[in-house]
């Protein structure tokens, strides 16, 4: 049996956990979003949490925060992912290696055993990256390419507007872009859950503007609702905002993760 959402009307509700930014946040993984809180009906969610303080001569402080809810009846399923990230150097030159903050709302509506139909908008800012804000909309089918036991694959080609603010000049900049997706969902002996998603998405005209991501998140049971969490994350972005940004970069995490 392919995997179902559940189904007619939504609403989610969230507020919380959200003082710092996410891991060089363009893109989700919808796939751990939709796995981990579950596909019965109601109201199911999961919080995330990392922290990190260490070092020699300079001491390292990483915080990481991360929450999603899911709302499902019927064929309609309503999610929210709210996380965010923060890491400095204390004492001397204090210096910010991340402050990112991202806020991302997606509804569902099965049509059918393998396609649904997707509705996103995200917010997100990322000071070290130049992005004061970065607005998102977008929608379009999603496809079940493989439905095994333990193991689905998803294609979903979207389209979304996006709308960025530059934090350094104000400047503000628009386009149409591609949002395609592909997604990999894996249970491994039953309990162990591996989510991989790779996201492609060129600007409409200029296709040599584009952003590629990798993002994959494994997890093992500590208990029925508590989970360890390994993420790691790849992207590229041709071009990011400012001479001064990098092109690439990448991050890892580990922490716990509390499902309700």
């Amino acid at each position: 049996m392919p995997l179902r959402l559940s189904l007619p009307v939504f609403m989610v509700l969230f507020a919380s956990l959200m003082p710092f930014g996410i891991l060089q946040g363009q893109v989700v993984n919808v796939e751990a979003m939709r796995e981990r809180t579950g596909d019965e009906a109601g109201s199911h969610g999961m919080l995330d949490g990392s922290f990190y303080l260490g070092g020699t001569q300079n001491i390292l402080l990483r915080l990481n925060t991360a929450a999603n809810i899911r709302h499902s009846e019927g064929k309609d399923s309503y999610y929210g992912i709210f996380s965010s990230n923060f890491s400095t150097r204390l004492g001397g030159d204090n210096l910010v290696f991340e402050q990112n903050g991202f806020v991302h709302g997606r509804y569902n509506r099965i049509i059918d055993e393998e396609w649904t139909a997707e509705v996103f908008f995200q917010w997100q800012s990322n000071i070290p990256m130049r992005i004061a804000q970065r607005y998102n909309v977008g929608l379009g089918p999603r496809y079940m390419a493989v439905d095994s036991e333990g193991l689905k694959f998803f294609i979903s080609p979207l389209v979304m507007y996006e709308l960025d603010v530059d934090y350094v000049t104000g400047a503000y900049e628009s386009a149409f872009r591609m949002s395609t997706y592909l997604s990999m969902n894996q249970v491994i002996a039953g309990k162990y859950h591996w989510n991989t998603i790779a996201y492609y998405q060129p600007k409409f005209g200029k296709w040599d503007d584009l952003r590629t991501v990798i993002d994959t998140r494994f997890s093992t049971p500590l208990s029925p609702d508590l989970n360890l969490v390994i993420r790691g994350s790849l992207r590229y972005d041709s071009y990011p905002s400012g001479t001064d940004v990098p092109q690439f970069t990448f991050g890892t995490t580990t922490g716990l993760s509390y499902r309700f």
